[in-house]
């Protein structure tokens, strides 16, 4: 596990993040909030391959660094979203 993560560190860093956004998004979907710990794990995985590997360039961390950002601001506006859809059900009685 540990050669094919470092052999293709971005690859597998863009891949874990992507699992990771479509679990927590589940999680809100079903309101488990649970789930959203994962993002605290991703970011130590994350910087962890970016710290271990040899090969890695400022453009690959950037890349990496990047894909983390824009995973927390979507799953930040998803679940913005999600309250204000129960906020709507709420006020409108259904």
């Amino acid at each position: 596990m540990k050669s094919i993560i470092y052999k293709n560190p971005v690859i597998s860093a863009i891949t874990i993040n992507i699992v990771t956004l479509i679990i927590v998004i589940y999680g809100i979907s079903i309101k488990q909030p649970l789930f959203t710990t994962l993002l605290f794990f991703v970011g130590i995985i994350n910087r962890h391959i970016l710290d271990n590997v040899q090969n890695v360039n400022k453009q690959k961390k950037s890349i990496v660094t990047i894909s983390v950002i824009i995973l927390v601001f979507i799953i930040l506006a998803y679940s913005l979203h999600i309250h204000n859809v129960e906020n709507m059900k709420i006020i409108n009685g259904l």
